[in-house]
């Protein structure tokens, strides 16, 4: 092998350099590494190890009592916890590459203790980002994701060495924790009422509270005898059933859910951090007595019947020119459908909705609960809608039973054009609310409707819908039909602030998404889909423009994904006409979130 001189400018810079290594390993106040190597990429590897093991040493003892260790050195472990935040962390270190005999490399990290701290506070702030979103949902009674966020805090708070974990005027140590207990503690289950369907299968209803109001959305389980059992509240109601051996239950013992393992990929440093850091355990059990107050389907004897497919409707019917006998007859036909199943044998003249309604039934496993079924008859664009009807749903996969609500849409002759999966009364309530102040209902209407689409899309696997809704191009919404329309050029401008990503980046994630959507919807067994909130936003300077913000959470048997959905919509035209989407996976931060307010419109 022929070894070539090294050349007279290396070895001047090699002897350059030398003191400001010696400067920086005679230094306490910074952390260093080196690696040798033939890649310069491999040699920075090995020295960025060896500097995250001289920070793990310095900080193992904070960690010893947070740390899951299964047997790993407090070192190693400590070493793991500190990659969680490596993608943000070694940007700031800085390097020096000296050049070896034989073609090798030695690169030379070192980072100052400071820069160490700035890593550890953008922990702090993210921290402080989703408690301040917890803290949101709670005071809309969305339990469910209040104490999820509220536990993700405790495990990120067990990533970082302080003993107390404090950022914008907040101990978070004391603070989420405390917040935790609270929301567990407020939470009551009251026995509503029962159905006994047959010996082996019984259908209680509870009531559940917080502060005296109905709790939006929680998450609890019940051990049923053979299996553990989730059950989803939605609006202050839950219906769960007991079959078997439990159909004998006189108090059902209930968990309130807060650690949601299923979730944890929505943060790819929570999935990272889930087998490393402790996970506290909050007192979360409470006793329901099923005594019964009054029964639904039972007969004089007490002795259980079958439930027959005769439903009671009471309607309130807001306008005096509403097609009544048409909508009552479409409705009950609809129940009496959905009950028995047999849907082949109805709405054979609609091809959508009995397609839409076949894959409602054989994904959800859906069923009216009430017989006696009161609901509110409002007029729309395009015809009139019959909001809620109460169902339950189940995913056996999962072992979780959900309350859920129908929305029937009919055309001004009364005929049923859609179906829907309801967004939540809390959140229906509050739009409603707001659109007495700006007089724009219709519009906000349409929104609403539009995500109820959205929602029963995935929860009906239909990924064509999904896809036209996630299009590059604008879309239009008419009816049950969605259809591609292209922009007028330079209508609408992206301004990009602080650190926001840039918009047309987002753009190049659809592809992506929908293939493996596609896949998910072919593989699952079961699916849910639900939005932890969303914002209806009007534009100052173009008043027929609304941004849509909300965070959609997505669940299935194997799979769970988080993100941030941005719809920027017009409904100056006959049809709402949707300018731009945006799709942000696990984005917390604020000051990262694309808002209304980035958009210029030029109309």
């Amino acid at each position: 092998m022929i070894r070539y001189p090294i050349p007279l400018f290396m070895i001047t810079l090699l002897f350059a350099q030398q003191p400001i290594r010696d400067q920086i390993r005679n230094n306490a106040e910074y952390y260093y590494g080196s690696g040798i190597s033939f890649d310069a990429a491999e040699a920075r590897d090995k020295a960025l190890e060896e500097l995250t093991e001289q920070i793990a040493v310095k900080i193992e003892s904070a960690f010893s009592q947070k740390l899951q260790q299964k047997g790993q050195q407090v070192t190693k472990t400590t070493e793991k916890i500190l990659h969680t935040h490596s993608a943000a962390t070694l940007r700031n270190v800085q390097t020096i590459q000296t050049p070896r005999a034989g073609g090798q490399i030695e690169v030379f990290c070192y980072l100052h203790k400071n820069e160490v701290e700035k890593i550890f506070n953008e922990r702090r702030q993210l921290i402080a980002d989703i408690a301040r979103k917890a803290a949101i949902y709670a005071t809309e009674y969305n339990y469910a994701y209040a104490l999820k966020l509220y536990y993700f805090c405790t495990l990120l708070m067990n990533s970082l060495p302080d003993q107390s974990v404090v950022c914008e005027g907040h101990n978070f140590s004391i603070e989420v924790p405390d917040a935790i207990n609270r929301l567990i503690h407020e939470v009551t289950f009251e026995f509503l009422e029962e159905r006994r369907i047959s010996d082996q299968e019984r259908e209680i209803t509870l009531a559940v509270t917080a502060n005296r109001q109905p709790v939006a959305l929680l998450d609890f389980t019940f051990w049923d005898g053979s299996n553990q059992v989730s059950v989803q509240v939605r609006d202050g109601l839950a219906t769960i059933l007991l079959l078997g051996a439990s159909v004998g239950f006189e108090t059902l013992k209930v968990n309130v859910k807060y650690a949601y393992y299923e979730c944890r990929t929505e943060f790819n440093v929570i999935t990272d951090l889930w087998s490393l850091v402790n996970h506290p355990t909050f007192i979360n059990n409470k006793d329901v007595e099923l005594k019964k107050k009054r029964t639904l389907g039972d007969s004089k004897s007490g002795k259980p019947v079958t439930v027959s497919s005769e439903y009671n409707l009471k309607l309130d019917f807001r306008q005096p020119d509403t097609p009544q006998e048409a909508i009552v007859n479409n409705t009950l036909k609809l129940i009496n459908t959905i009950q028995s199943g047999k849907v082949k044998d109805a709405f054979t003249d609609d091809q959508f909705l009995k397609t839409k309604l076949t894959d409602y039934l054989k994904y959800n496993r859906a069923r009216p609960i009430d017989r006696d079924i009161a609901a509110v008859v409002n007029k729309t664009e395009n015809g009139w809608e019959l909001r809620r009807i109460r169902m339950l749903h189940e995913y056996p996969s999962i072992n979780k039973q959900s309350t859920e609500y129908l929305v029937i849409d009919f055309d001004p002759d009364g005929r049923i054009q859609d179906i829907n999966i309801a967004v939540n009364e809390f959140l229906y309530k509050k739009f409603v609310l707001e659109s007495q102040h700006g007089d724009d209902w219709y519009n906000r209407l349409e929104i609403v409707k539009f995500l109820e689409k959205y929602r029963t899309a995935y929860m009906t696997r239909n990924i064509q819908t999904v896809d036209m809704m996630f299009a590059e191009d604008a879309l239009i919404i008419v009816g049950r039909k969605i259809e591609k329309k292209k922009l007028p050029q330079d209508m609408v401008q992206y301004q990009q602030m602080a650190n926001e990503p840039n918009y047309e980046y987002l753009t190049f994630k659809k592809d992506e998404y929908i293939q493996r959507q596609r896949q998910i919807f072919q593989l699952q067994h079961d699916i849910l889909l639900d939005f932890a909130s969303f914002n209806i936003i009007r534009k100052n300077n173009a008043p027929s423009v609304y941004g849509v913000e909300m965070r959609q959470n997505y669940t299935s048997s194997t799979y769970a994904d988080e993100g941030y959905l941005f719809l920027l919509i017009d409904f100056e035209g006959i049809d709402p006409l949707i300018y731009v989407r945006a799709w942000q996976p696990h984005t917390w931060a604020e000051n990262q979130l694309i808002k209304t307010a980035n958009f210029k419109i030029n109309k």
